[in-house]
């Protein structure tokens, strides 16, 4: 596994994958090193490096069936997670509307009008009854929503001027935490999707 994130912090970690017969398969085991499971040393990240991320060697670890919670077919369990993953996450919103408050207000009040249209759509669509029928308009919405948080955040780098650059600061450790989410919950789906729009 490339990447565990909570090592040492966590007392539990769920393992996920597909199965000879093409199965999901979720299962719990304690987050620490066992026979069959060794982890790397915490790696060196651009964010997040108090989350401590490791990546973790599976080698002939075993657990009992107790410890499985989820087994259904790949394609079923693959249909759902794609509904979930074209949807803009909180945390997007929530990092541009921190980077917001760092600006003054004529930076600051165009953008926070687009942040309030995007936000208000996307939550109207993810709240819909037959989400998968909008996933193309949440796959644009999701990339506009990154699009607006990096907008933010390089605004508040540009506007705290050199004293971005410290560790101390918040609006560099914004457009950091920005990076993070522009890989976190990526499929090859709303990749090209952003993609497509970054290449425009």
């Amino acid at each position: 596994m490339p990447w565990y994130t909570g090592w040492g912090l966590n007392d539990v970690m769920l393992l996920a994958g597909v199965t000879d017969t093409d199965e999901a398969l979720f299962a719990f085991t304690e987050a620490r090193e066992q026979p069959g499971l060794r982890a790397s040393p915490p790696m060196r990240l651009a964010a997040l490096t108090a989350a401590r991320t490791v990546s973790l060697e599976l080698d002939g670890l075993w657990l009992p069936e107790e410890a499985v919670v989820v087994r259904q077919p790949y394609a079923r369990w693959a249909a759902a997670d794609r509904t979930k993953t074209a949807n803009a996450s909180p945390a997007v919103f929530g990092i541009t509307e921190t980077a917001l408050a760092l600006l003054d207000d004529t930076t600051a009040d165009p953008l926070r009008a687009r942040l309030t249209d995007i936000r208000a759509h996307a939550y109207a669509l993810a709240d819909h009854p037959a989400p998968d029928e909008h996933r193309k308009e949440s796959l644009a919405l999701r990339t506009q929503a990154y699009e607006l948080m990096r907008a933010a955040t390089t605004a508040a780098v540009v506007a705290g001027g050199g004293k971005s650059l410290t560790l101390a600061n918040k609006a560099q450790r914004l457009a950091r935490e920005a990076l993070f989410l522009l890989v976190q919950g990526q499929t090859p789906e709303s990749r090209a999707a952003h993609l497509k729009t970054l290449a425009r």
